[in-house]
């Protein structure tokens, strides 16, 4: 291949390979690999600063740049090849936007490069980002909305200080006031803006009915969740609606104020954020059919007073 680049180190495996910014052996086709570093890791004309040593879908974007001037093409003749606008692959470039794994398939074929960019593209999707705590905090603090669904806890987004303290104790979190401390920052940063961010959250009733904590932590958590019902759209799956496909994890789609969307599912230890549309998208047809079967709202709010009432009856 024209103009080939050397990788940005010369670390080996221990068969001699070199290694990929993200520490696995570095295929032939991938050679082509340019680091930011002489540029401060900024694409040109972006703002952002690109992290293609840590992140793949940053990788992917310098790789794009890349084939394209050693192909001599424009961002239109890119954007021709998979049927998309220039503003698009810009912004695919520029780190915005990641590159789609049908799109980068489209433009290995047609630059026959052997599949690089679907690898790079591939791996993006099977690793967790080694930054996605502080993604979903850059994430929060921009989202217009807010899609959750909750399977075994009552959302983040939702928890008193009581509460939170439960599940962390439970979970044999160390530290355990600084995570609530913690939790607690970021509840008032999103919840607390103005304009309020739009916040539609799906709770199992399952959530609800496991006793977290004292019978006055739950009861303390019931009333918390009734008075945020004044503002936030909040609304319960009964048991009684049986098996359905939210039995699979909870999870919640961020909507950024440009309508892009990021996903975050919630797992034992680090969460799994994503930004690829198609994969996101498969989330939000989830989310409907939860929606489908989930009591209203006026019957979700009777439901939290039921509760409310067999749980007083407890603590009296």
């Amino acid at each position: 291949m024209a103009g080939v680049m050397r990788p940005p180190d010369d670390r080996v495996c221990a068969f001699g390979h070199r290694l990929t910014p993200l520490g696995v052996p570095w295929p032939a086709e991938f050679a082509s690999f340019k680091s930011l570093r002489d540029c401060g890791g900024r694409m040109p004309n972006s703002g952002k600063v690109l992290n293609p040593e840590g992140e793949p879908f940053d990788w992917a974007a310098v790789e794009l740049r890349n084939l394209r001037g050693e192909r001599g093409l424009t961002i239109a003749d890119v954007a021709q090849i998979i049927g998309k606008t220039s503003s698009l692959i810009s912004k695919v470039e520029n780190g915005v936007t990641p590159l789609q794994l049908k799109d980068a398939d489209k433009i290995d074929k047609a630059c026959e490069t052997g599949g690089t960019l679907g690898r790079i593209i591939r791996i993006a999707k099977s690793r967790h980002s080694s930054s996605w705590a502080e993604e979903v905090d850059a994430i929060m603090a921009e989202a217009a909305q807010a899609h959750i669904w909750s399977l075994g806890w009552v959302p983040a987004l939702l928890q008193t200080p009581e509460y939170a303290r439960a599940t962390f104790k439970a979970a044999g979190r160390l530290n355990v006031e600084q995570a609530v401390q913690r939790r607690m920052e970021i509840q008032g940063n999103f919840l607390q803006r103005s304009p309020l961010p739009i916040v539609r959250a799906i709770l199992d009733e399952g959530a609800l009915m496991v006793p977290v904590g004292t019978p006055e932590v739950q009861l303390g958590q019931l009333d918390h969740l009734i008075a945020m019902a004044e503002t936030i759209t909040i609304r319960v799956v009964e048991l009684s609606a049986g098996p359905h496909i939210g039995r699979d994890g909870s999870f919640v789609v961020y909507t950024g104020p440009d309508g892009r969307e990021h996903l975050f599912t919630i797992t034992l230890g680090p969460g799994r954020l994503v930004a690829d549309p198609g994969e996101v998208a498969s989330y939000r047809i989830a989310l409907d059919r939860i929606s489908d079967i989930a009591l209203n709202v006026g019957e979700s709010l009777n439901l939290f007073h039921r509760m409310r009432e067999r749980v007083h009856d407890q603590v009296a």
